[in-house]
């Protein structure tokens, strides 16, 4: 059971830390460049993704790592924002 709740588990800690620093990064003056962000469509994505992939693919390690790591992708948001408040990567320019 803890195997197949893990994706969801993963995807859902990646998408509420690109949400607190996408919160963060507005509150210091950024501004966010998806006018539509909304991490409630960022995270029904990530679990129908997911769901998908858990149904069709077969019951083996491999697939399970490559679910995960589709899971993982939810934190490139975090880790961008992230940069961007630190000033290591200074964001689009608009």
């Amino acid at each position: 059971m803890l195997k197949k709740a893990m994706p969801f588990a993963i995807s859902l800690g990646g998408v509420v830390s690109d949400y607190v620093t996408t919160t963060i990064g507005l509150s210091l003056g950024f501004v966010e460049t998806h006018i539509t962000y909304s991490p409630i469509w960022a995270l029904t994505i990530f679990w129908v993704a997911v769901s998908v992939l858990s149904l069709s693919l077969p019951r083996k390690k491999i697939w399970y790592l490559a679910i995960n790591g589709l899971a993982s992708a939810s934190y490139l948001g975090f880790v961008n924002n992230t940069l961007v408040i630190l000033g290591v990567f200074s964001g689009l320019r608009i």
